[in-house]
């Protein structure tokens, strides 16, 4: 059985889902979405540890999104955002963290990694 930290990426544009998928494939078990709807149905199906999204795919339904998931203890959301003013909007709404695009794969592995040796921490 896999134990690796299942990791959903919701974000619009494929090249990206690609280039950090890539990235985290070695130490996380990854899913990717191009749609509200369908990371709900994976949210629900898969039950991954940490959702990474843009909140503005689907016309700005990631806002709702992220809404939905961050009152539940998981996964914890980090916002990825090309705009940099929603990032007081994202960590007053309780993300994780924001990172603003472009995000280098290697520094969003960074910080996945701190953030599961940290809920790691917290659970034992």
């Amino acid at each position: 059985m896999d134990l690796k930290t299942k990791v959903l990426l919701l974000d619009e544009d494929a090249l990206t889902l690609e280039l950090y998928s890539r990235e985290l494939k070695g130490d996380y078990q990854v899913f990717t979405s191009m749609s509200v709807q369908e990371t709900r149905e994976l949210l629900s199906r898969q039950k991954p540890d940490v959702l990474i999204l843009e909140p503005a795919v689907n016309a700005g339904e990631g806002w709702r999104l992220f809404g939905e998931v961050r009152t539940a203890p998981n996964p914890p959301a980090v916002i990825m955002c090309s705009v940099e003013d929603d990032r007081k909007a994202g960590m007053g709404q309780g993300a994780l963290a924001f990172l603003v695009k472009p995000v280098l794969p290697t520094t969003l592995h960074a910080l996945l990694d701190q953030i599961v040796a940290k809920r790691q921490c917290q659970s034992t």
